[in-house]
């Protein structure tokens, strides 16, 4: 299963190709996978209040390649918004996911050390946790944690998106 942290993920590949990096999420999901079965695709992410028609066709493609996506309006933070909750979904998700024995492997997509707790957990019952993100909000107590890496840097001709599909 792979479970994705949407911000966390869009804000390494912009910082990755000063600003212009385009992933493909099949490119992507194919190189985490490699010869594994792909079970099933989490992607956690925010959008503006009222708002979430500008990322539905998005979330429509996605759906239909095999993520469930989890999506919450931004909490409002003085003069802008502030993604909220993203992280303990995705962390519950893991753990959920990995009690129930619905994977033997997680690749979590983020860089964030938030993270270490819960992938050290699910590694207690059994289960195989890989990470994979950019360089720039990589953690390395999360890197560390992780029982793989993928350095998305290193593969990125590999996930670089087509401009014709998304």
């Amino acid at each position: 299963m792979v479970f994705v942290d949407g911000q966390n993920l869009v804000r390494g590949a912009k910082q990755f190709g000063g600003g212009s990096f385009d992933y493909d999420v099949n490119s992507l999901v194919d190189e985490l996978v490699g010869d594994r079965d792909f079970v099933r695709g989490y992607w956690f992410d925010s959008h503006e209040p009222g708002n979430r028609g500008e990322k539905e066709s998005f979330y429509g493609f996605l759906e239909t390649n095999g993520f469930r996506v989890d999506s919450t309006e931004l909490n409002r933070d003085g003069d802008g918004f502030k993604e909220k909750e993203a992280d303990i979904r995705l962390a519950t998700e893991l753990i959920a996911r990995g009690f129930t024995d619905a994977y033997d492997v997680a690749v979590v997509v983020t860089g964030d050390r938030d993270f270490v707790r819960a992938v050290r957990y699910v590694q207690d019952q059994g289960k195989v946790v890989e990470a994979a993100a950019f360089e720039e909000p990589m953690s390395d107590a999360l890197r560390r944690a992780a029982d793989g890496y993928t350095h998305l840097d290193d593969v990125a001709d590999a996930i670089r998106r087509d401009e014709r599909r998304f």
